[in-house]
């Protein structure tokens, strides 16, 4: 009996348009490129894939039409299985890796490798860390160490999620997270409302969309971690890779789980791109990462322009996985996945 081939119309199109000589112009021209939010609306997730989705078809030859998808769930998790199992493989639907869900598949099981992405290239590799709203008491890390916190995330494999539990691995809380948010927007709207006390987030997820809490210390940063930034406004905070001995168990968690924040806001496509694809496309992202153009629109939505090329992500990745070795995946798992008992 013939083994059927798992192929959509889409990608079987795909692989025997490709394999002829057909310009880059003729393949993409009169297409729809989707650009895939791996959250909701109203945070800087959001921003970065609207900023790609309104440019990047002006450096692709034939100039294809865009439009936005949002696909919410399990902190990005859900964005990513979609990616690895049911997205066209024809270069129509490119998305953005959620910080976070890169190390997922170390310590559970998933539905998706990113190490088997096709990496097309991060606009920025952002600054993040614990924030807490102004009335919440909790004003500096010893603050956060001894005294309950309710922090708002999205999903349990989000950045939002891990980057708070490790802190608390490593450096100790009181720290409850409520699971759930539809995104960045959502989050911050709890806060407001006094839902929640704080959450994690990026320097520029608070200047991108709420521009005013940080100057008026609405927000106040309680630790950081990730790429370290000399913005003034985390001048003095302590950062999580400095507050860890060089060589210990916990510095060797820093290590691989920092690696979804060295990567950054990445792009890419899903494994089985052809060839001739995957080249269109990382030349056209490659090209708008470097123009000035592109640069300054990021700047003026207030969020970072730091990119971070394919060669690196798919090294930083690598490297990542790497020190992952099973000491620190069992560490992992047991002090940032096991569920205490109450």
């Amino acid at each position: 009996m013939i083994k059927t081939l798992k192929l959509t119309v889409a990608t079987a199109a795909a692989l025997t348009v490709m394999s002829a000589p057909v310009s880059a112009a003729d393949y993409f021209a009169g297409k729809t490129l989707t650009v895939q939010v791996p959250s909701g609306s109203g945070g800087t997730y959001h921003v970065y894939c609207q900023l790609v989705q309104r440019n990047l078809a002006n450096y692709i030859p034939g100039n294809p039409k865009t439009l936005i998808q949002n696909r919410p769930g399990a902190g990005g998790a859900k964005s990513a299985s979609y990616m690895a199992n049911v997205a066209p493989k024809d270069g129509s639907v490119i998305a953005m890796i959620a910080p976070g869900v890169i190390t997922t598949p170390l310590v559970r099981k998933v539905k998706f490798d990113a190490r088997k992405f096709v990496w097309l290239g991060a606009p920025a590799a952002r600054a993040a860390g614990i924030f807490m709203w102004h009335t919440s008491g909790i004003k500096n890390l010893k603050d956060f160490q001894t005294k309950k916190s309710v922090i708002a995330s999205s999903g349990f494999a989000s950045s939002g999620s891990i980057f708070p539990r490790l802190v608390s691995a490593t450096l100790g809380s009181k720290m409850k997270i409520i699971l759930g948010y539809k995104g960045g927007g959502a989050m911050n709207l709890s806060i407001e409302k006094k839902e929640t006390m704080g959450r994690n987030n990026f320097l520029s997820g608070f200047t991108g969309v709420r521009p005013t809490w940080l100057p008026q210390k609405k927000i106040i940063p309680i630790i950081m971690y990730g790429p370290k930034s000399d913005s003034k406004y985390v001048k003095g905070v302590p950062h999580l890779d400095d507050m860890v001995k060089p060589g210990t168990i916990e510095a060797k968690m820093v290590r691989v789980l920092s690696t979804n924040l060295q990567v950054g806001q990445a792009f890419y496509l899903p494994e089985g791109t052809p060839k001739n694809v995957t080249k269109i496309m990382r030349t056209a992202f490659a090209k708008m990462m470097a123009d000035p153009v592109f640069k300054d629109r990021v700047e003026k939505r207030r969020v970072e322009h730091s990119p971070v090329s394919v060669k690196e992500i798919n090294s930083l990745i690598k490297a990542g996985f790497e020190a992952a070795t099973p000491d620190v995946v069992k560490a992992i798992k047991l002090r940032l996945y096991t569920k205490k008992k109450s």
